[in-house]
């Protein structure tokens, strides 16, 4: 059976996805294939995350094996197919994309159809929009960093704190056979 996917962000409202893929395809090639459509580093952290009609977290899937002392903390994506978690229309998942600042986006599945023999699947049907960052990161510059909240160098404050006259430097501390 051929699963199709409706996806939308919580950033950009004008944002739309629609996927079909084959639900004996694992969570981790339908995670490569999003990864791939929205050109996204594959690299970075990734997770599915089973949800009720009102989009509380349940089962997690995640990239890497997440088993602990207490057993099995969350499922690897590659050892679950589709079909094996998702049964009815509306079933709903989050993919969080950004595990850092926890953005996600609404996956539903739409319909369960027959294959199309013509389609090699899996595809991208609709594509709406432009998708949002993969990670948000705070446009923060050097100068920001090194700035105390009076414009200050960080460093000004830092260095009027030590007495560079109770420093020994001929200590054996400074000794450069160390380097």
């Amino acid at each position: 059976m051929i699963y199709k996917f409706r996806m939308i962000s919580g950033d950009d409202e004008l944002f739309l996805r629609e996927y079909e893929i084959p639900d004996n395809h694992t969570f981790l090639s339908f995670h490569n294939f999003i990864q791939k459509d929205l050109g996204y580093d594959s690299a970075q952290l990734a997770s599915f995350f089973l949800t009720d009609e009102q989009w509380n977290k349940g089962l997690e899937l995640t990239l890497i094996d997440m088993d602990n002392d207490a057993g099995l903390a969350a499922i690897p994506m590659e050892s679950v197919t589709l079909g094996e978690l998702l049964k009815n229309k509306k079933d709903r998942l989050l993919y969080v994309f950004d595990i850092f600042s926890d953005r996600c986006f609404f996956v539903e599945l739409s319909d369960i159809v027959e294959p199309t023999t013509s389609l090699k699947y899996p595809i991208c049907k609709t594509s709406i929009g432009t998708p949002p960052e993969q990670l948000k990161i705070e446009d923060i510059s050097i100068e920001d960093i090194l700035m105390d909240d009076d414009d200050e160098d960080i460093f000004d404050d830092i260095t009027n704190d030590i007495d560079f006259n109770d420093i020994d430097l001929d200590s054996e501390a400074f000794s450069s056979e160390d380097y």
